[in-house]
């Protein structure tokens, strides 16, 4: 799995955890829906201010949110 293909899987996972729907999630952050879906689809790199923007929308850091990577992920 790519870093791409994880930070999808992660913003995903943490807006389950959060009980929001895409739709809520890019309202909070001020971002479209298209933008929250192309993020979780995880194709393309999606910029850091972008999840900055989730990351903040969901209460958490991007400490918190990167937390849960491994050091030796392959890109």
């Amino acid at each position: 799995m790519n870093i791409n293909e994880l930070v999808a899987k992660r913003i995903k996972a943490v807006r389950k955890s959060k009980n929001l729907t895409a739709e809520k999630l890019a309202w909070t952050a001020n971002l479209s829906k298209s933008c929250v879906s192309y993020a979780e689809k995880g194709n393309n790199s999606i910029k850091i201010s972008t999840i900055n923007a989730m990351c903040n929308a969901m209460d958490i850091t991007l400490a918190e949110f990167f937390s849960v990577f491994d050091e030796n992920i392959s890109s």
